[in-house]
């Protein structure tokens, strides 16, 4: 009998060491598939936009309606490297505006640059000034002024792109 238990041991301890090796190979396997996934770009770095702005929009004199105009046409394009996202639109009546302007509401003057390239509006009527409760997180206030500038965008928006 005790051939019997020696060779039951021995066939448990040889089932046991297959298991280890087929363990160890199922491991290694996973670790080499890991690592060529890894290389092959599931850990590549996934580029977004460069400038997400959050934008206002005032008709400051303009005719009725503009604003909600320009926000369609903003929201249509697809500018490469910009996210253009309108958080408000609204007739501004306290003031008339003879030119079209944008205001910089944070510190970033890339996008709102951008932003005034898309638009053709010089970079010298680009302001800057900071909104003390800036709860709506804008980025740019565009002011529409009863320049004819807005017109000509809205009019030939095949030409810019």
């Amino acid at each position: 009998m005790s051939k019997d238990k020696s060779i039951k041991k021995s066939s448990y301890r040889q089932l046991f060491e297959f298991s280890l090796i087929a363990t160890a190979i199922v491991v290694l396997v996973f670790l080499v598939m890991y690592t060529v996934q890894l290389n092959n770009g599931i850990a590549k770095e996934i580029k977004g936009p460069q400038h997400y702005l959050r934008i206002e929009i005032l008709n400051a004199g303009a005719e009725n309606g503009l604003e909600e105009k320009l926000s369609a046409y903003l929201q249509e394009l697809e500018p490469e490297d910009m996210v253009l996202d309108i958080i408000l639109t609204s007739r501004f009546s306290l003031q008339p505006s003879k030119e079209t302007f944008i205001i910089n509401r944070t510190k970033d003057k890339n996008g709102v640059a951008a932003l005034a390239e898309i638009l053709q509006i010089e970079k010298e009527k680009i302001q800057y000034s900071e909104l003390s409760n800036n709860k709506n997180h804008l980025n740019a206030t565009i002011v529409i002024g009863t320049d004819s500038l807005i017109y000509k965008l809205l009019e030939n928006p095949k030409e810019l792109e």
